[in-house]
């Protein structure tokens, strides 16, 4: 049964909902900690959302009248004191933080160094968008300058470093693109303006290996006011100077979106702490160990029975009876019969389905060893479970075949042995510090626990011919790995072995001068 509102009431209500009589409807042009609110009392409120929007509204049993097509700040100030008050009580004071889930925020973050956004871009529960290494080139003098490093003996040698990095970023571009051009020569029916922008595309894909990880990007984000505070939180209590004056900005700008649910936003000490402690511990107990040398991909954990374990959860929401019963069953089923429950649940998959929730009961650890600019790709698999090693230079680095063939693969090395050798003088000094001088090239090692239905993404996303090389011959070897272990598993995931070439570039670019 719909609420009857009045003349008076319609008025008040119309700038904050998009429709007055309909069961589903958008709020918006209100604050964010005002929507938080009206969701948090649909769990303890018998009311609809637009009788407790005008509840909010009203100044006594007055309701104030909208004036706009927004409203004013006069029609606000009521429901905002009311939510402040709301906030304070139940998130603040009763810990209930899902509230705060229901306000979100939008926020830029500009002329931060690649290293600290991936400390950022480490949140779950947020959306990003970063510039790009492929469509965007970057300049030599927008790098950041650690204020520890930039005060001591270093600093000239750590500028220099950089800026010699970045000299080469800038001076090999002309003859590596016209390698590319040669390499890959326009084919029929594509334009010289889309071949030219893909063959850009390509240069910058392969010159980003010679960006240190203090280049400065941008980045935008949207996140709700829970994430938000963790991390915040989270920032404010890492080693990094700049991570932590970053913590601080984010505390200060998101307060004018959600004033009350960031205000005890603070530093952890448990985080902080904890985090010093373990890191004094492996140097203790780990250091005099040698460490062997491993492939780039390495399948360390998997269910042996996991082709069971996933026929048994595909069953288990049209069964009646217990799993581990349904387990048990399976368990006695013939090997076709097994092979046929799966097909059915994957057989009508369409190029852009995922495969259901059940395959998210099968899970998988590789620990990986991928260069720094593959990282910065690959991080952004979120429901994968990662834990990242210091980025330094001890693991070597990728050299870009495209490089090797237009004759700077000696330059190349040149320049990586050179920030190597800085870094080694800074890391005694400033252990943390001394990541920013590493390039992209430099490998870092990562553990990543996926499930089974995020691999089936992850292999199909990233072995596309669109994608980096880095990253495609990681999705590769993956699927290698589980398909030795799981055949039957295997044969359903859509992975490419092409050439990437400009292939996926120039159907980009194709796209765009269609539209």
């Amino acid at each position: 049964m719909h609420d009857s509102f009045s003349p008076a009431e319609q008025e008040a209500l119309s700038p904050y909902v998009s429709n007055i009589d309909r069961d589903v409807f958008v709020v918006h042009h209100l604050p964010e900690e005002v929507v938080a609110v009206l969701f948090a009392y649909y769990s303890r409120s018998r009311d609809s959302l637009r009788r407790n929007l005008l509840k909010l509204l009203s100044s006594g049993d007055t309701v104030v009248p909208a004036t706009g097509p927004k409203g004013t700040e006069a029609d606000l100030a009521n429901a905002e004191a009311r939510a402040r008050a709301f906030h304070e009580k139940w998130v603040i004071g009763y810990g209930h933080a899902s509230v705060a889930e229901h306000g979100v925020v939008h926020l830029a973050v500009e002329n931060v160094s690649i290293l600290a956004s991936k400390v950022i871009e480490d949140a779950r529960l947020a959306s990003f968008t970063e510039k790009s290494t492929r469509y965007v080139t970057f300049d030599r003098s927008r790098y950041h300058r650690p204020d520890p490093i930039v005060n001591s003996r270093f600093a000239t040698e750590f500028s220099d470093t950089i800026e010699t990095l970045f000299d080469a970023y800038t001076a090999w571009n002309a003859p590596l693109t016209q390698h590319l051009r040669t390499r890959f020569p326009i084919e029929p029916g594509v334009s010289r303006r889309a071949h030219e922008a893909a063959v850009r595309a390509r240069a910058c894909d392969v010159l980003r290996t010679l960006l240190p990880a203090a280049t400065l990007t941008n980045l935008g984000m949207t996140i709700n006011g829970r994430a938000l505070a963790h991390l915040v939180t989270k920032l404010l209590s890492h080693p990094l100077l700049e991570v932590r004056r970053l913590g601080a900005d984010l505390r200060r700008e998101g307060r004018t979106v959600l004033p009350t649910l960031l205000r005890h936003a603070e530093p952890n000490p448990y985080l902080a702490r904890t985090d010093a402690a373990l890191e004094g511990m492996a140097t203790r107990t780990l250091a005099e160990i040698p460490v062997i040398q491993t492939p780039s991909v390495s399948l360390i954990r998997y269910d042996p029975d996991a082709e069971l374990e996933l026929a048994a959860a595909i069953l288990y929401p049209h069964a009646r009876m217990p799993l581990e019963q349904l387990r048990t069953v399976v368990r006695d089923m013939p090997r076709d019969q097994i092979a046929r429950i799966v097909d059915e649940a994957l057989k009508r998959r369409g190029a852009h389905d995922a495969p259901g929730r059940a395959f998210e009961h099968i899970s998988y650890t590789f620990d990986l060893l991928v260069d720094f600019g593959a990282y910065r790709d690959i991080q952004r698999h979120r429901i994968a479970t990662q834990a990242a090693q210091r980025l330094s230079v001890d693991h070597g680095y990728e050299i870009p075949e495209e490089l090797d063939a237009c004759g700077l693969g000696d330059s190349f090395e040149d320049l990586m042995d050179r920030a190597a050798e800085t870094y080694h003088r800074l890391v005694g000094s400033f252990p943390e510090e001394a990541s920013y001088v590493v390039p992209l090239a430099f490998r870092r090692r990562v553990v990543f626990t996926m499930n089974l239905r995020e691999l089936f993404h992850f292999v199909e996303l990233r072995s596309s011919p669109q994608g980096h090389r880095s990253y495609r011959r990681l999705a590769q070897e993956m699927f290698r790995l589980v398909a030795q272990v799981h055949p039957l598993v295997a044969r359903y995931i859509r992975v490419s072995f092409a050439d990437g070439g400009l292939e996926r570039l120039m159907s980009e670019r194709r796209q765009d001068e269609r539209a």
